[in-house]
């Protein structure tokens, strides 16, 4: 006597529901898109980005009085540059200053990006271990370099050096203040 295995109709139907499924997404393969957020992503971080944020740090704390930037040291003008002190310090700076270091701004964050592609700049610095405050405090510091490069056009900012920041940090998924 031979014994034959019946299924439950249950199984045979979840087999049956499986294998549509399956074939829905094999086909759709192509079309669906999976998104992972910062906090699972594998991707890594390029050797150089920590320098490269260090750097662009430094240049956005010289537009807030050399304040410390995301948890990274602020500038600190050399001791025996008083007209350079006096301008970080007392955010003294003209038009051709911020040209300048927004110009430095925008040569770290486009490095940043290529050396990191598809990844946004918040992603970047959680890779980078920052504290969501500090995240907060970095894109801020960055909003309002923008903000302020763009307000200073007419006094000498170059149109072109403010267009430049503003495609890195699209490029970042940083958008800029509205006003």
């Amino acid at each position: 006597m031979v014994r034959v295995n019946k299924h439950h109709p249950f199984v045979t139907t979840l087999f049956v529901a499986l294998a549509i499924l399956f074939s829905i997404l094999y086909l759709r393969a192509p079309q669906i898109t999976f998104v992972e957020s910062p906090q699972t992503s594998t991707r890594y971080l390029a050797k150089e980005s920590e320098g490269l944020l260090k750097q662009t740090a430094l240049h956005l704390s010289k537009m807030q009085g050399g304040a410390s930037i995301g948890g990274f040291p602020g500038f600190e003008p050399p001791d025996d540059d008083e007209r350079y002190k006096r301008k970080v310090k007392g955010e003294g700076y003209n038009a051709q200053d911020v040209n300048d270091w927004v110009k430095e701004i925008n040569n770290f964050l486009r490095q940043i990006a290529n050396k990191n592609p598809r990844m946004k700049l918040e992603e970047i610095l959680i890779k980078q271990g920052l504290a969501a405050a500090q995240i907060k405090e970095f894109l801020d510091a960055l909003r309002n370099v923008e903000l302020s490069a763009r307000n200073m056009e007419r006094y000498g900012v170059a149109t072109e050096t403010v267009q430049l920041l503003q495609t890195v940090m699209k490029d970042l998924g940083v958008i800029p203040w509205p006003y």
